[in-house]
């Protein structure tokens, strides 16, 4: 696999890790943009063990280099946000 594989892959994954995280989040009725950098959970909850994938997802990423900032991964999980709302049913395919 090319690093250039590998980095679309873990960062890929990192952004599926932290989709789950937040969208667990929003179903408990807490604030995902701002909790999500520092909340920390009851061990043995749902919430901490998504907030613990997404932190291995995160420092797997790391590894190879993938290292977006707190603000970024929240822009970007924003930017998916909007993209599902504009496209529920997948992206878009052209006819013919």
């Amino acid at each position: 696999m090319s690093n250039r594989t590998e980095c679309d892959t873990l960062g890929e994954l990192l952004f599926r890790e932290f989709n789950a995280y937040a969208t667990a989040l929003t179903e408990h009725g807490v604030d995902w943009a701002d909790a999500w950098p520092s909340a920390t959970w009851p061990t043995d909850t749902p919430l901490a063990a998504l907030h613990g994938r997404f932190t291995l997802a995160r420092e797997a990423a790391a590894v190879i280099g993938v290292k977006p900032s707190d603000s970024e991964i929240t822009e970007e999980h924003r930017v998916r946000l909007e993209y599902r709302a504009l496209f529920p049913d997948g992206a878009p395919k052209l006819l013919g």
